[in-house]
């Protein structure tokens, strides 16, 4: 009955073994090829306090942004609008599995706007 339990312990961690490799990060990470600025003159007219927001995507297989979200907001829907317009237009060449085929990552970014 020990032996028993022990196989059926040791078949459970090789398992979640396998499930913790298929859930890991990517191989290798995006890179960023074309990351254009939001458009300064946005800020121009900008009064808030936020000195910047987190802005939270996702980079599909092909490297194109997709599902961009702020994390936190400017206070200015002008702003936001244009911070996320900028960000949907970002490519990057998208992370990898460890066999090199391209798979969609999710990624945070500070936009800074109070230099």
């Amino acid at each position: 009955m020990n032996k028993v339990l022990r196989c059926i312990t040791l078949s459970a961690l090789v398992a979640a073994g396998s499930v913790t490799a298929a859930l890991a990060a990517p191989y290798e990470p995006p890179v960023a090829v074309s990351t254009p600025a939001v458009d300064p003159g946005v800020f121009g007219a900008y009064a808030g306090n936020a000195r910047g927001v987190d802005v939270q995507f996702t980079i599909e297989e092909n490297g194109s942004v997709d599902d961009v979200k702020l994390l936190t907001s400017s206070g200015d829907a002008a702003v936001d609008a244009s911070i996320v317009g900028a960000v949907s237009s970002w490519q990057f060449k998208p992370a990898s599995d460890s066999n090199g085929k391209p798979v969609a990552s999710s990624k945070t970014e500070f936009i800074d706007f109070k230099k």
